[in-house]
């Protein structure tokens, strides 16, 4: 069973364990044959708030330390497993005054801080964080990188003002399983800080000047940058880019196209929204900020097998990187490139491509708009047919997929069609 697996496996059966404990510790009192409208809409705001404290822990434990679990189940799936479980979390913090307001007819004192009692007044500043630092999160490529560090720290204000309110108002805490989950969470979070401040340190370094910049195609370009120091990544890794000049707030990410034998770091880009022109209009010189790398959308999965990249547009970028690893490899891999694009000319990287004429490399370009010359062969769209007409040795191979939503959805059907198993159809998610 691979360490992913195990891992979620682990953090499942704990999960359980926990919402046992919980549902157990709030519903083991109630008398039921006396049960009315208010002690049920009691319970409920209990219920909430322990469910509400649970997933938020989780929520900021998952966040603090995604750049350690980054090389587990990467960044991208956290991220994407953060921005659902967040709203998961919303419903029941919201829920937990909601339901003790309509159990007790009453509103202001759950909504309006009174400072004589303290625990109370720190669970309502608690959930105005949480609504601010939410709205911050959608709206996060409108506020200034600065502005939304300072907004992440009152996560950590929020978390401890949750847990001292939980603490001398929960009735629950006095059951010893409570206990031991808030205080397991309490050391969870300082281990998470300590580790996010750490690493952000360390990121400091990772400031890079632009050396060139290069047009690919029409509407893509690649970004070279040269490294002030080593920087370590596999072949179809990504980082977050920023550039701090005229008011581009967001952080983007951007697949590395360079190999790591390469002495400059490059990204190549499609050109599509203000960041991208931004980035694209940088001269030799400037500064950008690189975070990472991050994903595990690397050939480590291959194993002894063969390799078939099936690539659409922009989603070439990984490709180039493994291929030109492997060119600088001392165990060369058997690679077979199906790579889609609408016309010849907008082929990223064909000249580059065209000029690895080594055997381990079977290039096949797929065009849905021009007519077929010269080394391009077929047109339309990438098939079952077309995958076994050009794969030797289907069986024993892993395929890569990184690409537009649509074209991947699409060749993992025709793929399993072919009988291929799940574990043999890698895919590259875009995420942001």
């Amino acid at each position: 069973m691979k360490t992913k697996d195990k891992l979620l496996g682990i953090s499942l059966i704990i999960f359980i364990f926990l919402l046992i404990f919980i549902f157990y510790s709030v519903f083991k009192s109630i008398n039921f044959d006396n049960l009315s409208l208010d002690i049920l809409f009691y319970t409920g705001g209990k219920l909430a708030g322990l469910l509400g404290f649970l997933f938020l822990s989780i929520l900021i434990f998952s966040g603090e330390t995604a750049r350690f679990f980054d090389r587990f189940f990467g960044i991208d799936k956290i991220i994407k497993f953060q921005r659902k479980f967040s709203l998961v979390t919303s419903l029941f913090i919201i829920l937990h005054p909601i339901f003790f307001i309509i159990s007790s007819s009453s509103i202001l004192p759950y909504i309006i801080p009174d400072f004589s009692v303290i625990p109370l007044s720190l669970g309502i500043i608690s959930l105005y964080f949480f609504i601010i630092i939410m709205l911050s999160s959608i709206l996060y490529k409108r506020i200034s990188y600065k502005t939304w560090q300072y907004i992440h720290i009152l996560i950590y204000i929020l978390f401890f003002f949750s847990l001292y309110h939980a603490i001398k108002i929960g009735s629950d805490y006095n059951y010893l399983p409570i206990k031991i989950i808030f205080f397991t969470f309490a050391m969870l979070i300082i281990i998470g800080i300590v580790y996010r401040t750490n690493y952000k340190i360390k990121q400091l370094s990772n400031k890079f000047l632009v050396k060139e910049i290069k047009k690919e195609t029409e509407d893509t370009f690649t970004m070279v940058l040269e490294a002030k120091n080593n920087f370590l990544f596999k072949a179809g890794q990504f980082c977050f880019l920023r550039i701090n000049k005229n008011r581009l707030y967001a952080r983007h990410p951007f697949t590395i196209s360079s190999s790591h034998n390469e002495k400059d770091l490059s990204f190549t880009i499609k050109l599509k929204g203000r960041f991208t022109q931004e980035a694209l209009n940088l001269k030799k010189g400037e500064e950008v900020i690189v975070e990472g790398p991050f994903g595990i959308f690397t050939l480590d999965k291959a194993e002894e097998k063969d390799i078939v990249f099936i690539a659409g547009g922009i989603g070439i970028t990984p490709f180039m990187s493994m291929i030109k690893s492997n060119l600088h490899s001392n165990i060369k891999r058997n690679i077979t490139l199906f790579y889609c694009s609408k016309t010849i000319k907008g082929t990223i990287f064909k000249k580059e491509l065209d000029n690895i004429e080594e055997n381990w490399l079977n290039k096949v370009y797929i065009v849905s708009k021009d007519e077929c010359q010269g080394n391009v062969k077929e047109k339309g769209i990438i098939s079952k047919e077309l995958i076994k007409k050009y794969t030797d040795n289907i069986d024993n191979s892993v395929f890569y997929i990184c690409g537009p939503e649509q074209m991947k959805k699409y060749v993992i059907k025709e793929l399993k069609k072919l009988g291929i198993k799940k574990e043999n159809i890698i895919i590259e998610n875009f995420f942001w």
